[in-house]
């Protein structure tokens, strides 16, 4: 295993103005939402997000082969929700998180090919908050946009270490970004580096109260832990993937509880809400506690994910369980009501506070259905679910529906769309009436408008990065993996070669650098050029690059770090109307491009 070296990066982490606003900030207008409670009053919020920690990876949930102290006793001590639920893969449940709306209506639809870009008009969890007072800071996986005005830095964020893909490629070394998308190097165990930084952010001095969201990518694969932890559960009898993953959440585990221990000691804890989620369910077949799916599928396994909200000192709420179903678009209201904020009417979530003061004045409405989507490139309402209170209803396919009585049958054993017994006719009208309502809303749930849209060449505040998995191959250039998942490059690229779609209102001219691949023994051309006819020439000379060792236990599914070779050309011109930025050259295979970067 590599050693894990020093920590050197508290000094680099935060490089925006402290008196000023992050790049690209919109703030709620004052008319329309008021005045919040006096900062004195508001309390600190901290949102802990793992990746792909399913419903069953915790030690309370009845699961003897993995151990969670500290996360079950987070969420014991708060208000624990029993039936909460994300959407099956992380982008769009990031989403849905930070907006109170369902992640088709953000643009959020799929984890790459900027498929899993929010919609910078939409108003985000940190934006409404800094409007109350709050300083706002983002650790780990962003998710939802690699530039801006996307990235984490336009979206609300005054603080952001971490990174915009859907996957980090290497635990132990690799380069982070900060709010301004500068390059962050770091070297150590990612998971610590980010329980580090949100530390360091949350015990500043400030007469503001914070808004914190810790976003681990742990357990998300590549599988990479260090020893101690993976030692600790290679006892256990497991497979050598499951031993990492749950190693892994354990490693997570003892960081929530070294974080939780120096806020209190540090006087923090005791005006800070907690919230725990995870974003989808687990990335592969383990213990779900009976559950029925995986991430990426709409049953109950791959949906229903372990939640919960602690408040500060001793709330009435803290120790419940609750058995209501509720779900990520209901986190931005709560908070905005708790707050003092007004609610905006078009979000999809409420509030859930009526389930967790007895004196609340409002009632929380029982009577609703809570969906899920599959991704994809493109939405399609299929696969998709819908639940309430007792009933799942899934749409496996078109004219494929199946229903299933939850508080019956939680574990999704007995389909009464396909049953034949009279007694059961009642119920299978219920799924009739439960699939015309699906598709009604579903039917009004898409923004086709708002995907991948294309990269504004005029919002970055410094260099920007176009990654080729935020580009489109053409002809023959072609991914490494089919769909260009994060930290893929183009492969083979040729004379027709791959492009951005970008957008531009100003002249620009830029220096561009190019990472890339080349094999054989001669140099190629790489031809740069925009659709108004401006184009900029270099020689790629040959470069057969390497592999960048990594600490993996299993194999991986993801494309293996490498060391890119790197040339710089200037003088590439692009005028205002441009809609595109190409990459092109003759000569056949061999060239691969990981990306290339505008200054």
């Amino acid at each position: 295993m590599r050693r894990f070296l020093p920590l050197l990066l508290l000094t680099l982490l935060c490089t925006c103005d402290r008196a000023g606003k992050s790049q690209g900030i919109r703030e709620p207008d004052n008319q329309e939402f008021g005045e919040s409670e006096s900062r004195e009053e508001l309390p600190n919020v901290l949102f802990i997000l793992t990746d792909d920690q399913g419903y069953g990876d915790l030690s309370m949930m009845g699961n003897d082969s993995i151990e969670t102290p500290h996360m079950d006793a987070l969420l014991q001590s708060g208000a624990f929700f029993d039936r909460f639920y994300v959407s099956p893969v992380c982008a769009p449940t990031r989403a849905s998180f930070l907006s109170g709306l369902y992640a088709p209506r953000t643009g959020a639809v799929f984890v790459t090919r900027r498929r899993e870009t929010m919609d910078d008009g939409i108003l985000t969890l940190p934006e409404y908050l800094r409007h109350a007072g709050y300083r706002t800071g983002l650790f780990g996986k962003w998710h939802n946009g690699a530039t801006f005005p996307y990235h984490p830095g336009g979206q609300g964020f005054e603080e952001f270490l971490g990174f915009t893909l859907g996957h980090f490629n290497d635990y132990f070394e690799g380069e982070l970004v900060n709010e301004r998308d500068e390059v962050v190097p770091f070297s150590g165990d990612l998971t610590e580096i980010l329980t580090d930084t949100a530390s360091h952010f949350m015990q500043q001095e400030s007469s503001q109260p914070f808004f914190c969201m810790l976003t681990y990518q742990a357990p998300h694969t590549p599988v990479q832990v260090s020893d101690k932890h993976w030692d600790r559960v290679s006892q256990r009898g497991l497979t050598p993937y499951n031993t990492g993953i749950y190693a892994m959440i354990e490693s997570i585990d003892e960081q929530i509880g070294r974080l939780l221990e120096e806020l209190e000691q540090a006087g923090k804890l005791e005006n800070t809400l907690i919230v725990f989620a995870t974003d989808n369910g687990p990335n592969g077949d383990r213990y779900r506690a009976g559950l029925k799916g995986t991430k990426g599928q709409v049953d109950e396994g791959g949906v229903r994910v372990p939640f919960g909200i602690r408040f500060p000192g001793n709330h009435p709420a803290n120790g419940r369980k609750i058995s209501t179903p509720a779900a990520h678009i209901d986190l931005v209201p709560t908070l905005l009501e708790l707050v003092d904020l007004p609610v905006p009417e078009e979000l999809d979530g409420q509030s859930l506070l009526p389930l967790l003061l007895p004196e609340h004045p409002d009632t929380f409405t029982q009577e609703r259905f809570i969906y899920a989507f599959k991704q994809g490139y493109d939405f399609t309402p299929y696969p998709g679910s819908m639940r309430d209170q007792n009933f799942l209803y899934v749409l496996r396919g078109p004219n494929e529906h199946e229903l299933y009585q939850l508080d019956k049958d939680p574990g999704q054993r007995t389909d009464i769309m396909q049953t034949k017994q009279d007694w059961l006719k009642g119920l299978r009208s219920r799924g009739r009436d439960m699939a015309e309502a699906y598709a009604t809303f579903a039917a009004t749930v898409a923004r086709p408008d708002l995907v991948a849209p294309p990269i504004d060449l005029d919002a970055a505040p410094g260099p920007i990065r176009l990654l080729a998995h935020e580009g489109e191959p053409r002809g023959k250039t072609h991914f490494m993996d089919k769909y260009g998942w994060a930290n893929d490059f183009f492969v083979d690229l040729g004379s027709e070669g791959a492009y951005w779609p970008v957008e531009t209102d100003e002249a620009r001219s830029y220096r561009v650098k190019v990472r890339y691949h080349l094999e054989g023994n001669r140099a190629r051309t790489l031809v740069l050029r925009t659709d108004k006819g401006n184009e900029v020439s270099v020689a790629l000379p040959p470069a057969r690059t390497t592999l960048i060792p990594v600490a993996d236990r299993v194999k991986r599914k993801e494309v293996y770090p490498r060391r890119w070779a790197e040339v710089e050309v200037a003088g590439l011109s692009v005028s205002p109307g441009s809609r595109e930025l190409s990459i092109a050259s003759p000569g056949g295979e061999g060239l691969w491009v990981k990306e290339i970067t505008l200054e």
